[in-house]
């Protein structure tokens, strides 16, 4: 295992993680099902939403330091942003949490996506506005949903995240990955087969050029490569001697929420 994907993986945020800023009421707490197991997720909705009036979704991936079972740890950044921002938050932001030791594969993403429909169902979501973004391990998780699921989300924020490292996965964790994913991130040219597939998807992708887990050429690569396919709204963001914690610059930066909301499926799946 190389030194980087190491630090991918086990990369924790360094941020506190008490109950403090993590309220029941401002994040409601819920769970779902999937066969035999049981996940918690949280939902954030905004307060001053005007009644029957359906709100966009995004569906927000933490990265390594958030996985647990405890619904709690995947807030951790995500809740203090939210509260310095709030103004910018108008739409319903849903935080699945994976558990020890997995990655956002398999069946992680399945709870991920019920979570997603639970909400929309339970607060009447704006399918056409759903958005998808993570950060670090979360934003690998972004990336490769975001390939096999083209056309679902309206908008891509991965923050800080790695595209393919299906080089460093043992071959049980490969197994879990989607056979369209699994054949792009072994390609000859894994990040030219992630445009193709992402295709015409909006994506804004942050990065900090001198992040110590996730190389910034993994941004910068497949930057390059969307816009090759002729993606037309691929946005790059890079902090000049910023680190991997970039969480908090990305959400803080407002012409993101402006071109968030402009992003809609013209014909929702």
């Amino acid at each position: 295992m190389t030194k980087a994907f190491a630090a991918f993986l086990f990369v924790v945020l360094s941020f506190s993680c008490s109950d403090h800023g993590h309220s029941e009421k401002k994040f409601l707490i819920r769970q779902t099902t999937i066969r035999a197991n049981t996940y918690g997720y949280r939902v954030y909705v905004p307060e001053n939403r005007e009644p029957n009036r359906k709100l966009p979704v995004m569906l927000y991936l933490h990265g390594s330091g958030g996985r647990g079972n405890d619904n709690q740890s995947q807030l951790s950044g995500l809740s203090e942003i939210i509260d310095e921002h709030t103004e910018r938050f108008s739409f319903i932001v849903v935080a699945p949490q994976c558990r020890d030791g997995a990655f956002w594969a398999g069946e992680m993403n399945e709870q991920a996506f019920k979570a997603l429909d639970e909400t929309i169902g339970e607060f009447g979501g704006d399918v056409s506005r759903l958005y998808l973004s993570g950060f670090s391990m979360g934003g690998n998780g972004t990336w490769q949903i975001g390939l096999v699921h083209p056309g679902k989300f309206a908008a891509l924020v991965p923050i800080a995240g790695l595209v393919a490292p299906v080089g460093e996965l043992s071959t049980e964790q490969k197994a879990a990955l989607a056979p369209r994913l699994l054949a792009a991130a072994t390609s000859e040219d894994p990040y030219r087969s992630f445009a193709e597939g992402i295709g015409q998807t909006p994506v804004w992708i942050f990065h900090g050029s001198n992040d110590e887990a996730v190389p910034v050429t993994e941004s910068r690569k497949i930057t390059e490569a969307l816009k090759n396919v002729g993606n037309a709204s691929v946005n790059y963001t890079e902090y000049e001697n910023a680190g991997h914690l970039i969480v908090g610059k990305a959400f803080g930066e407002p012409k993101l929420f402006e071109w968030l909301s402009k992003q809609q499926l013209v014909s929702a799946k």
